[in-house]
């Protein structure tokens, strides 16, 4: 399973490398490969699949494609992938807590809230809440998104601790570093993880253990507040890390070449699977 946003791609890029595509190919033809990101699916169709598949021969595509899993909206809800149609079709989704707060009224206050920081994406997902930070679509310094990101969870965390002390009983927070999430409490990554993992045992026949740690996870954001935290603090899946911040726990792993230097972003994630394909071979 694979964070997609500068894990897949390269920090700051929004399509995935010839070289990534490769791989990931070689990789969905010897076990089931899953993305997990806060895009919703069409983008992740747009500037996901598309890319990956541009770089596949047409005749290969198909054996890709038969492996292929989306968790989408930071794990909110999920797709397998139906070669028969051509098509996503979703295999689970969680419900917004509008116990907590209306989804519409929060992002509406939200949008008050960000002004000049960045702009809440009424019309993209189903079931998150998304901020996308300032120039986070644009040709901008990276670096200077990433900390506009960070000025709006900030913000964010604010607001949820004045509507409930108690909001992570209803919700979570992640920062991407492009934008902000919020998610249902019972619907980020980690329960990606659960998810994928049953479905496999229920149609695949696969086998795991309570942890479902014989799925492989990869993300880039597993500090306090990252979008990734709960898919890479370990109590589901074998989580590594291939972002720069150093978390102090079991979990994450992180990626090394030889020489014992760090291996961030796409250029970790094309180590670790080729790592994965020599165990394999």
């Amino acid at each position: 399973m694979f964070d997609f946003d500068g894990t897949v791609t390269e920090k700051g890029s929004v399509a995935p490398s010839p070289e990534m595509a490769e791989v990931l190919y070689r990789l969905a033809c010897e076990v089931p490969v899953a993305f997990c990101t806060g895009r919703q699916k069409s983008s992740f169709e747009e500037h996901g699949l598309k890319i990956i598949l541009s770089n596949i021969e047409v005749s290969k595509r198909q054996k890709f494609l038969e492996n292929l899993y989306l968790i989408s909206e930071n794990g909110a809800i999920g797709y397998a992938f139906n070669t028969g149609i051509d098509e996503y079709e979703e295999f689970y989704r969680v419900e917004w807590p509008s116990q907590f707060a209306e989804r519409k009224w929060l992002m509406d206050r939200l949008s008050e809230l960000t002004q000049g920081l960045g702009k809440v994406l009424y019309d993209k997902h189903e079931v998150v809440i998304v901020i996308g930070a300032r120039g986070h679509d644009e040709d901008k310094d990276i670096t200077n998104v990433y900390e506009t990101s960070g000025q709006i969870y900030e913000v964010v965390l604010k607001l949820l601790n004045e509507i409930s002390p108690n909001y992570e009983d209803f919700v979570t927070i992640g920062n991407s570093g492009i934008g902000v999430l919020i998610i249902p409490k019972d619907g980020d990554k980690d329960y990606g993880i659960q998810m994928f993992g049953n479905l496999l045992k229920e149609k695949r026949d696969m086998k795991f253990d309570a942890k479902f740690s014989e799925i492989l996870v990869v993300g880039d954001n597993p500090q306090v507040g990252g979008n990734d935290n709960k898919f890479l603090n370990g109590d589901y899946g074998t989580p590594y890390s291939v972002g720069e911040d150093i978390v102090d726990a079991k979990f994450p792993l992180y990626v090394y070449d030889k020489n014992g230097e760090k291996l961030l972003h796409a250029p970790g994630t094309i180590h670790l699977i080729k790592d994965l394909f020599n165990s394999i071979d």
